[in-house]
């Protein structure tokens, strides 16, 4: 009787052993995906942060532009400009990709120019969109599924007087 009830107890160990094994490997697993989801949410936050940094950026470019010569922002007709990283010019886009293709590190950044724009009381609508791709982008069709967009209205305001109290 002695031997039957040994081996009873060591089966038992044994069963044991592989329900703690097996609750371990759970509770590791669900570790491991939560760093790695937190990790990759980092990475979105700091590439968006990134992103506003470039459109503010290109905005502040515009808004200088348009103030300092309007001969030369006005001349930028309807249509989506490129404004590369490192430069504060501005390019048309390619006309066979019909994009500006990776300019600034993995960020694409566009600016749209609307002159006269009825939004904008006859001045001109600026839009810069900077855009990014990571590993949740599975469009085929929109490789750079995400993007920070800012707007903003320009006018001559060359020779206008404003009136303090």
């Amino acid at each position: 009787m002695e031997i039957l009830d040994k081996n009873k107890e060591k089966g038992q160990s044994l069963l044991e052993a592989l329900v703690a094994l097996g609750a371990a490997v759970l509770v590791v697993s669900a570790i491991t995906i939560t760093v790695i989801s937190a990790l990759n949410n980092v990475q979105y936050t700091k590439n968006q942060n990134i992103a506003s940094q470039y459109a503010q950026e290109a905005m502040e470019v515009m808004r200088q532009t348009s103030l300092s010569n309007w001969n030369l922002f006005s001349s930028y007709t309807a249509g989506r400009y490129c404004m590369d990283g490192g430069t504060t010019l501005l390019r048309t886009v390619d006309p066979v990709s019909n994009s500006c293709g990776q300019n600034y590190g993995i960020f694409v950044r566009e600016v749209d120019i609307t002159q006269n724009s009825p939004s904008c009381s006859g001045s001109a609508l600026t839009v810069v969109t900077v855009s990014w791709s990571d590993s949740k982008c599975t469009d085929k069709n929109n490789q750079f599924c995400h993007n920070v967009g800012l707007k903003s209205c320009f006018a001559n305001l060359n020779g206008t007087i404003f009136n303090t109290p």
